[in-house]
């Protein structure tokens, strides 16, 4: 570090000599020689200390200082393949594609040999999001995960995606610690003693802490089953007193929490905190951010927190130094986001061992399933009754009929925000039935009383919006109901009338009905209240059962107004 210090002494002066302005001074003031020769040389043993003082106040002197080199990423997504920058598919001939494991994997490997002692840290959110997925779940994933040198994992609110089954069989099968200071898996054993709170790794004589965080709204929007998660500032305060017990003095958080609780937990604890490696925000995606932010510290103004993400979709690798002095505060740091275009290689022995399973995720996305007589649209789900709810909640009645016999009324529901994607009619291929539904979830079957019924479809309507147009964002698409609101209404009076069945009669309070749902929705997720709910079967997954129904018949005949 050294040439911190001739950096800064070049800015100034190259020698004694050009500290000129004592002779410019002895022009115009009449100072007898001898006493302006003292006086000079006065001046220049105050100018050297001055200089001297300085450059050790800002850790110029840099023998001392620690070099710490950090590579990250987050929010991978399944993106093993390159994508294009609006799509998660890469057509051929596209010239702007770019990211994918093989160049993730080029630059981190190439980055480890420059700079051996760095940490690789992934923050979270590797689930979900390509076909990839879909076909292999995390088998796949572990297999390429543990290719990298990783430090240390966090885990994100999509790693949730398949519940805690899922959750379990992927950190379990990693190599590198899997860190969570906020999360409770009491009562979710199957979870218990596969992640840490924290863990401490040791680089050129020096101990380095990374704690693991997780946001919060993981409960309201992923399959968490009976996982908590706590406040995460307290979680992280927890943490710091360990490991500032156990003699750490440089501490990186790592962070699913997103970027606007990453800056709040870096101004409140930054007097004990050094970096913050964050996910979940996909910053860059949206539009240039800096890298890294430098944020003060509300309890020591002296002592600043870089905050660091690398964008989403394996498009950036993350790559920074940070330099610290011997207590562990930031002194000066280089760094940048790596752009993972097509001027990056990839790596060919990765792409050999990604082949077959890009062969069979290929021909699986060109198999024909069906044909649909009418456009697929989800535009109008968040308005009312919409062709592609209909299909969903139908198939799900469809299964629901085949699997559990019952003399119960079949009820099926489905969430719009578990609709994201539109498609024209004509030939449907597998391939893009699942770019239609991305978010295969487990289908729970179970009985349920009237009155829980009308409180979820209360809850449906509760957000109504009136902006540009209206929107209802978390309105349940149905299949075996005929449901009417007057959204005038105050919360929680708006569903006027329920009617169920071909015989149109109405819904019952106390009468008990056979509802099939996603997973996700079941147990609570965007905040429906059918948790309380009885005899549950768990079925197959949503496409797996919409590839069956939908091969059944071929083709379809969708409309508004279906069963």
């Amino acid at each position: 570090m050294t040439y911190f210090f001739k950096g800064y002494l070049a800015s100034y002066c190259a020698s004694l000599e050009c500290i000129a302005f004592p002779r410019i001074l002895s022009d115009r003031i009449k100072v007898p020689p001898r006493q302006f020769i003292i006086k000079r040389k006065i001046f220049k043993m105050i100018w050297v200390i001055f200089l001297i003082n300085f450059a050790l106040v800002n850790g110029v002197l840099s023998s001392d200082l620690y070099e710490l080199d950090l590579i990250h990423f987050n929010d991978f997504h399944a993106r093993f393949e390159e994508t294009s920058k609006e799509s998660p598919i890469c057509h051929t001939n596209d010239t702007l594609c770019l990211g994918g494991f093989p160049r993730l994997y080029h630059v981190i490997t190439q980055l480890k040999r420059e700079k051996p002692d760095a940490l690789l840290l992934n923050a979270g959110d590797s689930f979900q999001g390509t076909y990839w997925y879909t076909f292999f779940k995390w088998n796949v994933l572990q297999e390429f995960m543990n290719l990298l040198p990783h430090d240390a994992h966090a885990i994100g609110n999509h790693d949730f995606d398949d519940g805690p089954m899922g959750l379990a069989g992927y950190i379990s099968a990693l190599n590198a610690p899997v860190l969570a200071a906020n999360m409770d898996t009491t009562f979710e054993p199957v979870l218990e003693g596969l992640y840490h709170p924290s863990t401490i790794v040791k680089r050129k004589g020096r101990k380095i802490g990374i704690i693991g965080l997780i946001t919060t709204d993981t409960e309201l929007f992923s399959n968490v089953g009976n996982v908590k998660f706590l406040d995460p500032r307290t979680s992280l305060k927890r943490e710091l007193r360990v490991l500032n017990g156990e003699g750490v003095d440089i501490i990186i958080v790592l962070s699913h929490c997103g970027y606007d609780t990453d800056v709040l937990l870096a101004r409140e604890f930054g007097k004990d905190v050094d970096v913050i490696v964050g996910g979940h925000s996909h910053r860059e995606e949206k539009s240039p951010q800096p890298y890294p932010v430098v944020i003060e510290s509300d309890a020591n103004k002296n002592h600043k927190v870089l905050v660091v993400q690398a964008s989403a979709f394996s498009k950036y690798v993350g790559n920074v130094t940070v330099y610290l002095d011997s207590e562990g505060h930031y002194v000066n740091w280089d760094g940048e986001m790596i752009y993972l275009n097509q001027s990056i290689p990839e790596d060919t022995g990765i792409k050999e061992l990604l082949r077959p399973y890009a062969e069979f995720v290929h021909l699986a996305q060109l198999t024909p399933i069906g044909e649909s007589m009418t456009p697929l649209s989800h535009e109008d789900c968040s308005r009312g009754e919409c062709t592609l709810g209909n299909l969903m909640t139908d198939a799900l009645n469809a299964v629901a009929k085949h699997a559990v016999q019952t003399s119960l009324d079949y009820i099926a529901f489905a969430q719009q925000s578990y609709l994201p994607s539109s498609l024209p009619d004509g030939i449907i291929t597998h391939g893009e039935l699942i770019e239609l539904l991305p978010y295969y979830d487990q289908i729970e079957t179970f009985n349920v009383q009237g009155k829980t019924i009308i409180d979820a479809l209360e809850w449906g309507v509760r957000d109504a919006q009136f902006y540009n147009e209206f929107q209802i964002p978390l309105l349940l698409q149905v299949s075996g109901l005929k449901v009417q609101y007057n959204i005038t209404n105050p919360e929680g009076k708006r569903v006027t009338s329920v009617r169920v069945g071909k015989d149109n009669v109405p819904l019952k309070r106390k009468k008990y009905y056979q509802v099939t749902a996603p997973g996700f929705l079941a147990d609570g997720g965007d905040g429906y209240s059918v948790r309380v709910r009885i005899i549950v079967f768990y079925l197959d997954q949503i496409t797996s059962y919409l590839v069956t129904y939908t091969d059944s018949s071929k083709t379809w005949f969708i409309s508004r107004g279906g069963s």
